[in-house]
């Protein structure tokens, strides 16, 4: 009987510590449950904005054990992934937050549990002509900041990360629109 009593006390400790350690998250698992914001994707690439991310330049006091790196950006979370976190299989979360720290750059991880990047605030546009890149700048409040006739591709920029992903809804489908992405930023190589 004694046994009996003791295989039940250590399976039941088991047990306590078992759930307890699966509410403990490693830095990049944070960072995937906290990616509730709005998708885009890159090229064959889909990426979700983790608005909850903020991130600041690496210091010498960054533990990159203990921390999400990207770029030269460490990444921290302002608030527990737990209370924002939406299972990949849950859908039905609630509309995106604004991109956290004024939006002047956000953190995106891809959905196949892959890197996390950097989401600057420009669209990478090609179109069929460039004068198309010049109408939807203005139409959508942004700025081109580099337009190649020979290559059909432009760069406008926003205020905002937020204003540029809020554009990109908007030109995706436009005339003279073939493809319409966010500049990211992923081990220091960017996609332009």
């Amino acid at each position: 009987m004694t046994n009996q009593k003791t295989l039940a006390c250590l399976a039941l400790a088991m047990l306590i510590a078992g759930s307890a350690q699966a509410q403990t998250y490693a830095p990049q698992a944070e960072l995937e449950l906290a990616a509730t914001g709005d998708a885009f994707q890159v090229g064959s690439q889909r990426f979700r904005v983790a608005p909850a991310a903020v991130p600041a330049p690496v210091s010498a006091a960054t533990d990159p054990a203990k921390t999400v790196v990207v770029a030269g950006y460490e990444v921290k979370l302002q608030a527990p992934a737990a209370a924002n976190a939406r299972s990949k299989r849950d859908l039905s979360a609630q509309a995106p937050a604004p991109v956290a720290a004024g939006g002047a750059v956000a953190v995106a991880v891809a959905d196949d549990g892959g890197d996390p990047v950097l989401v600057m605030p420009r669209l990478n546009v090609y179109v069929d002509d460039q004068t198309v890149a010049a109408a939807l700048a203005g139409r959508t409040g942004g700025t081109v900041t580099y337009s190649s006739a020979l290559g059909g591709d432009a760069v406008i920029e926003y205020a905002s990360v937020d204003a540029a992903l809020a554009a990109m809804k908007r030109i995706q489908g436009q005339a003279g629109v073939k493809e319409v992405a966010p500049e990211i930023v992923q081990n220091e190589i960017m996609t332009r």
